[in-house]
């Protein structure tokens, strides 16, 4: 969760060995992309993700084990899903059930963004690739004001055709057609695929004891 007081995370713990992370929007995004690819399974995910967050020492990192590196992963994305808003603290853990769902897919909707930032902050994220942190970014993101091309999808997608007839009707629709989300690609889906892939690992940790 983003913080004025605090510096952002750039290292985590991994059995009390600082290790250096790399969080910039662009590895993240290339970790949100990771999950969409169905051809690899939970584990290959896991030491996949790894390599992209890892920062550190390459000889150290072959020291790990699977559970060490799982454990990294989960703890880098436990930080990444943390919101200001909508979440009920409960046993230490953040749940998302009263956020509003996330209407869009960083990979679908990367022109979007792009334009967006740009119009709004005057910001070319290709320049901020390796430098600008995901949760500055993500806090970006959320800021965009209504006129943005990317604000403007998402209305298209989360207004309601109640109540609209005729042309209105017909206009919307075919709208909400050509922006429609590939369901497996949004932020929400990716976020849910997370918590069951480390607790199908959990699992499978449990019944190799």
């Amino acid at each position: 969760m983003f913080d004025l007081i605090d510096d952002l995370e750039t290292s985590i713990l991994i059995d009390d060995i600082e290790i250096p992370i790399d969080l910039s929007f662009d590895t993240v995004l290339k970790f949100y992309e990771l999950l969409e690819d169905n051809n690899l399974k939970a584990f290959e995910k896991i030491y996949k993700a790894f390599d992209l967050f890892y920062f550190g020492d390459d000889i150290l990192a072959k020291r790990f084990s699977f559970d060490q590196k799982s454990k990294f992963v989960e703890d880098i994305s436990n930080y990444i899903q943390k919101n200001a808003y909508g979440n009920s603290e409960s046993d230490g853990s953040f749940e998302t059930d009263g956020q509003p769902e996330k209407l869009y897919s960083y990979s679908q909707d990367a022109g979007a963004i792009y334009a967006s930032f740009f119009a709004d902050y005057g910001i070319d994220l290709l320049t901020q690739r390796g430098k600008m942190h995901y949760l500055t970014f993500k806090a970006l993101l959320a800021g965009l004001s209504e006129k943005t091309h990317f604000q403007r999808i998402l209305s298209i997608r989360s207004r309601s055709v109640a109540g609209l007839e005729g042309e209105s009707l017909t206009n919307l629709l075919e709208l909400q057609q050509y922006y429609a989300l590939e369901s497996e690609k949004t932020v929400d889906n990716l976020d849910n695929q997370l918590g069951s892939m480390f607790d199908m690992l959990a699992a499978q940790a449990q019944s190799n004891k």
